[in-house]
Parts: structure tokens; sequence; C-alpha cells
């Protein structure tokens, strides 16, 4: 399980737990309420039906008897009784829907003694029964009757029912006074009492007394039993009580066991009877409303219990809920809160260790403080969090001090290489000025464009290793000649076509860069296409600067990996070098960190002719809008670009050796030694003489100089000395120096076959007409020799 659904268990299951006890307490409460209501108010609408039938029937058992003992004074009464009896059974049946099913049993038991009054009044009707038969009848169907009155006071409450049991009880009482009652009719009516009488009676007068004695008196209230303690010493009590007493104590049966009783004595019972009963009915009346109202009391007293404890239930289970939660919501929190402090260490730990690299100065404890959550186990966990942020930090400072020195010792090793490609490149311009053999200028040639692609690479190990190349120029350069100086970095430079639309001077600030990034684009184009396919170079101008495009038709790449490498040129990644070492798109990443530096937007696309498409956007602040302002009057450059194949007019460079240090620096003192050995032979001024003007020309192949390739003795004025190029500073600063020796000299026959020679050169040259400056895109041999000397 997940955090959350865990946290949300460890709240659910308490609360879950304190709502079933709520429920089950709420319920048993409810239950108990209701069974009382219902038991209270199915007696009050049962109950006083019951009282009717069991009034009636009491009635209907002393007609009876009277009736057995003379039929004639007693039938009509007894008829009338029936029917008032049947009426009150009617009453009782009709709210047999109203029964609780919990008093079903004893209505049914009711019932059925019910069913068989009709065949005790046949048998009293026909004399059929004896009267102890008829009154034990009769008292079977009473005492079912009591029993379910009895059930019905039986409300299932423990004070209520012991309230009731008095109730009951006096009903029983008064059951017995009225069996009593019935014997004394039959034997005043009959004029004397049986055996079986007598025993009767003496039963109901010892069932009263236990009743009321023991029974009823004791358990009342105290006002209640003060009512019956009257009834029970009042003039009408005594009174039959002595009669009883007369009854029981006489001592002259007759000969077949029967007991004469007067009728004065008949007289007396039914005074004494008449004027006890409403006595005890009334005492039973304010009894009974007393329970009414006592279980009214309890009624409501288990209705507030119910409330109340529903109440506290519910808001104990709410109270549970709402800490739960709380505190689960506090816990979930805090872990978040770890978690969020967690994600900030690892996004800002990169971004400290990027700016160590950068050599900020980084305070360690202010950039990424301490996680602080108390001394629990959270704690515990915030605490172990500082440890492993303690250790990430440790240890990515250890890296970043590793790599700064790695790209320190790569750069310096490139700064040392590119000092020694600049001394080679320098030696080679001094052995291309002193010699004039073809074929082994045409070799010094080539050593050259190596030495010039050996350092682009070198410039490319400075770029990978943080540093920026130091090729750096003063005033603005055309754009064609910035074409120019990237197709001399190609290797297989002659099949790239440079096409330009107008003459557009690019910005002294972003020429070097340039140059990188069209050598990087263009060798790329040359090497993933088939030769002899051209690769086209064309610059234009559009709204928002200059658009160089770049096509091949090699086999291009597949969308995805467009898609990656304009990804790449839109957010060049830090470079590793260690760790992109097989990688074999090391080009990609120098042309990303220089556009970026620089502005550039750089995209690369399917061509029409299934290669690569590479479009450069140079934006306007880096177009320069003319020439630099140190121009000569005459319209040309003060300083150029070369290409393979430019004409060489003096030294690349300072023809004095200078003793290279033992560790070079790029920023050393000597900053402009440093530079010119640089830059080499990509920098270098155009010769002007004042006998030729010179003219500005945007044809591809550079302009060659006026009797350069002369000996020194044909040229004017005889002897000339060679001046050495403008050099570019890392300060941007332009220095002239003069060589101080004269060229050697050459014998007589070398002389005149290079004259000759030249000659040549010159005429065919003449011959082919405008387009002969041209590089052929695959030179014939008949042109190989004039396209060899060109170069110088």
């Amino acid at each position: 399980m997940s955090l959350r659904t865990t946290l949300l268990v460890l709240a659910l299951v308490p609360t879950i737990a304190l709502v079933a006890l709520w429920a089950m307490n709420s319920a048993q409460l409810y239950g108990n309420w209701k069974t009382v209501h219902d038991r209270n108010e199915a007696g009050k609408q049962v109950g006083q039906p019951i009282a009717v039938v069991l009034y009636q029937l009491q009635a209907e058992r002393q007609l009876s008897a009277a009736a057995l003992a003379d039929p004639k004074a007693y039938q009509s009464r007894l008829a009338k009784q029936r029917a008032l009896t049947d009426r009150s059974v009617q009453g009782l049946k009709a709210l047999s829907d109203a029964m609780p099913a919990a008093l079903a049993e004893g209505y049914q038991r009711v019932g059925r003694g019910l069913d068989r009054l009709p065949a005790y009044r046949q048998a009293v009707d026909e004399r059929d029964a004896t009267q102890e038969q008829t009154f034990d009848h009769y008292t079977d169907v009473i005492a079912s009757d009591m029993q379910l009155f009895e059930d019905f006071t039986n409300v299932g409450f423990g004070e209520v029912t012991v309230l009731t049991k008095p109730l009951i009880d006096s009903q029983w009482g008064a059951e017995m006074l009225s069996r009593e009652n019935t014997i004394f009719t039959a034997a005043t009516v009959s004029g004397h009492f049986t055996s079986a009488q007598r025993s009767q009676l003496a039963q109901a007068i010892g069932g009263q007394q236990h009743i009321y004695d023991n029974k009823v008196v004791p358990r009342l209230p105290s006002g209640p039993a003060k009512t019956y303690q009257g009834i029970l010493s009042g003039a009408a009590w005594k009174q039959k009580t002595r009669i009883e007493q007369t009854v029981l104590t006489a001592e002259n049966p007759g000969e077949d066991g029967r007991t004469p009783v007067s009728a004065r004595l008949g007289k007396e019972w039914q005074q004494s009877y008449g004027a006890i009963t409403p006595q005890l009915t009334q005492a039973s009346g304010s009894y009974a409303e007393y329970l009414v109202s006592a279980t009214e009391d309890q009624l409501d007293g288990m209705m507030t219990d119910l409330i109340v404890n529903s109440a506290v239930g519910g808001a104990a289970v709410l109270l549970v809920f709402l800490v739960s939660l709380r505190l689960t919501g506090v816990l979930r929190r805090r872990i978040f809160g770890l978690r969020s402090a967690a994600l900030e260490l690892q996004t800002r730990l990169p971004d400290m260790v990027e700016r160590l690299r950068q050599g900020e100065t980084v305070d360690t404890d202010a950039e990424l403080p301490e996680i602080r959550y108390g001394n629990d186990e959270l704690g515990m966990l915030g605490q172990a969090l500082n440890e492993a942020r303690g250790s990430a930090l440790e240890t990515a400072v250890r890296q970043v001090e590793q790599y700064r020195g790695f790209e320190r010792l790569l750069q310096r090793i490139a700064r040392r290489t590119q000092l020694l490609i600049g001394m080679q490149m320098k030696r080679l311009g001094e052995m291309q000025r002193q010699h004039e053999d073809p074929e082994v200028l045409e070799g010094l040639f080539d050593v050259d464009h190596l030495a010039a692609r050996l350092r682009r690479y070198e410039e490319n190990l400075v770029i990978l290793g943080g540093g920026t190349p130091q090729r750096r120029w003063r005033n603005p350069v055309p754009l064609l000649d910035v074409l120019r100086a990237a197709q001399g970095e190609v290797q297989d430079y002659r099949r790239i076509r440079i096409d330009t639309e107008g003459e557009t001077w690019l910005s002294e600030r972003a020429v070097g860069a340039m140059v990188h990034v069209l050598a990087e684009l263009m060798e790329n184009a040359v090497s993933f296409s088939k030769p002899p396919t051209p690769v086209e170079v064309s610059a234009s101008r559009v709204g928002r600067g200059v658009a160089v495009e770049i096509e091949d038709r090699g086999m291009g790449m597949d969308p995805e990996q467009y898609a990656e490498a304009n990804r790449l040129m839109a957010d060049p990644p830090r470079m590793d070098v260690m760790s992109r070492a097989d990688d074999a798109r090391l080009g990609l990443y120098v042309v990303a960190r220089l556009s970026a530096n620089l502005g550039l937007n750089v995209e690369l696309r399917p061509s029409s002719f299934g290669g690569t498409r590479v479009v450069v956007l140079v934006p306007a602040e880096l177009i320069s809008d003319g020439r630099p302002a140190s121009e000569s009057p005459d319209g040309a450059a003060p300083a150029q670009l070369s290409v393979i194949g430019a004409p060489r007019s003096g030294q690349d460079d300072d023809p004095r050796d200078p003793r290279p240090e033992p560790q070079p620096q790029p920023h050393s003192g000597d900053q402009e030694t440093f530079t010119r050995q640089l830059i080499g032979s990509l920098a270098r001024p155009t010769a002007r003489t004042t006998a030729e003007p010179p003219t500005t020309s945007s044809e591809p192949l550079p302009r060659r100089v006026r009797q350069a390739s002369l000996a020194a003795e044909l040229r004017d004025p005889p002897r000339v000395y060679a001046e050495a190029p403008h050099v570019e500073t890392s300060e941007t600063k332009t220095e002239t120096e003069t060589e101080t020796e004269p060229l050697p000299r050459r014998s007589a026959p070398r002389r005149s076959g290079a004259t000759i020679g030249a000659f040549q050169r010159q005429s065919r040259i003449a011959r082919l007409g405008p387009d002969s400056d041209q590089q052929p895109t695959h030179p014939s041999p008949g042109h190989d020799g004039a396209r060899k000397e060109d170069r110088r």
C-alpha cells in the first residue's frame, strides 16, 4: 500500500470501530425505548378492553352460579350479562391487529378460553354442570385473561415492571374477592354452603390476605399504599371479614355436610362487597394513572438517554475522525516536507555544482541549509537526509575540482599544441616564400591545410574544455572572406560551392566563432555526402540578419535525429569530454556551444536532394553596417581572411622565431606573440603596391599580388623586402612588422625558368576568360599547375 493508503487506514480503522460501537449502543437504546413505547401504546389500546372482558366474565360467573341455584329468578339477568360479555369479547378480538408479536401466544390462549364460553353457557342452561364445575370453567378463562393483562403490563423495563407488579397483584386480589362473591351469591340463593364451597371460600379469603398484606401494600409507593390501607381498615372491609369468619366458623352443618346461611347474612355480604369493590377499583385506577405517568417519564428518560448517548457517541466518532485526519494530515505534510526538501536538494545541488564549475564562490550552508524536523522518527529521517546531503555535496565538490582540473589540463595541453601549430604554420609560410618549385609548393600548401585543420581540432578541445577560441579581429570582415576561411579549414574543400548575395560585413567579435561554426558544418556536409557531389553554401540577407545555408546531397537523417539535433542546438548541455569521448557528434556540441555564446540560431532540416540542409541565422547585431573606418580610400579592406589557395604576399607571422615558454598560458603577458602564433595564417593583410591600384572583388578566389611570383631582380624596385602580416591580438590591436632581411637571390637559370613559367601561367589564365579565377569542382590536369601557383 502507498503511504497515503496506510495513513487513511490508520485514520479509518478506529473511526469505523467507534462508528460500529456507537451504532450498536444507539440501536440498543432505541430498541429498548421502542419496546417500552410499543408496550405502553398497546397497553393503552388493549389494556382497557382486557379489563372490561375481565369484569364482564366475573359478573357472568356470579350470575351463572346464581342461575344454577335459582334459574327462574336469574335467567333474564344472566342473558343480559352474556350479551354484555359477548360485546366486550368482540371489542377485544377487533384489536387483534394492534397486539404486539410478543403477546400473540397469550392472546391466543385467551381466545381459546373465550371460544369455550358457549359450551359453558349451554351446560349452565341445561343444568348439566355443577356449581364447582361452572366456577372452575369461568375461573380458568378469567385467569388466562388476567395472565394476558399481566403480560401487557410487563414492558421489559425494570423500574416500570417493579412499579407495575403491585397493580397486577391488586387485580388478583380483586379476582379473589370476586370468587368469594360468586360463592356467597350461590350459597345465599341456595340457602346453604356446601363443603366444597366452604373450601373454595377459605382459599379465596387466604389468597386475599396474602396478596394485600404481602404483595400490594408493602410494594406500593406511600400514597397508593395509604389508600389501600384505608380500604383494608375500613368498616366495609371489617364487615366483610366478620361475615367470612361467621361462615368459616359455623359448627352446625346438616346431615349432608351443608352449612345453612341466612338471608340477612347474604344481604350484609352484598352490602360490604358493594362498598369495597368501588374503593378497590378507584384505588387501582389511581395507581394505574400513576403507572402511566411513571411510564411516560421513563420513556422520556429513555429518549433523553438515547439522544444524549447518540449525540455523545456521534461527537466522539467525529472527534476521533477529525483528530485522526488531522494527525495523518500533519504526518503527510511533514513527510511531503521532507520530500520537498529532498527534491529541492536534487534541484539546487546541480545548479550549485554548475556554479562551482564556473569558478564561483558558493556558501554551501547558506545555499543548502540543513533540514530540521524535530527529534522524532521524521527528524531522524531529516538528519539522515542531511548526512546524505553532506556526502553528496562533498562528492560533488570533489568531482567539480577534478573536472575543473581536467579542463585546465586539457586547455593547457591544447594551448601548447596550438602554440606549436602556430609555429608550424609560421614555418610553412616561410618555406612557401622560399620555394618556387610547383611540386614543393603543392606539398607545402597541403601541409599548411592540414595544420589549419589541426588548429581547428585543437580549438574544439579548448571549447569542449570550457575555454574560448583565441582568434580575434579588430575590424569587421566581409562575410565572403569568412566563408572562404571556413572552406579553407575543410579537408575536401574543392567540393564546396560558395554563393553570396551582395556585400555583407561581419562584426569583428563574431568572425572567429563564425569561421569555426561554418567550418564544422561544412566538414559535416562534406563528410556525410558521397563524393563528388557538391556542397552548396549560400548567404543572403533576411529580415532578422543574415542566413547562411549549407546543403549537402547525402543520405540525410531520421526525423527523430533532426529533432534531437535541433534540441541540442537550442539547449546545449554541459559538455563532459570524458563521458562524450565515444560520441561521433562532438562537432555538433562545439557548434551548439559557440552558437549559444554568440546568439546564432542553427536549425537542421531535410534537404530537397535527400540530404541535410543547415540554416545558420546570424542576428542583425552581429552584422556591421559597412567597411571599417580604417579602410583605405581606394576601397581595399585592411585585413582579410585567407583560404586555401589565397595569395601569400609576405610572412604569415613575425619572421622572428620567438622562444616558447615551458608552459604557455593563453592569457599571459606576451599576449601579442601568443595570438600571432595561435592565429597563424588566417589573418593577414592584403599586400598593396603603388604600382597597381587595389580592386575589391567578390570572386570566390583571392586576388593575386602584383610581382609576388617574380624574382628579386625583376621586381620594381629591384630589392623588395617582405612585409609582415597584420595580426589581430587578444587586445584587438593591429601591428605591422617589416622584415629587415632581403629575400634570398636565386641563380640566373632558375630565375629565367621561373620568369618563363610565370609568363606561361599568366597567359593561360588570360586565355581562360573572366571565370578563370573560379575554383573548379574537379580541376583538370592542365589547370593544376596554374591553380597551385595561384595559391602562392
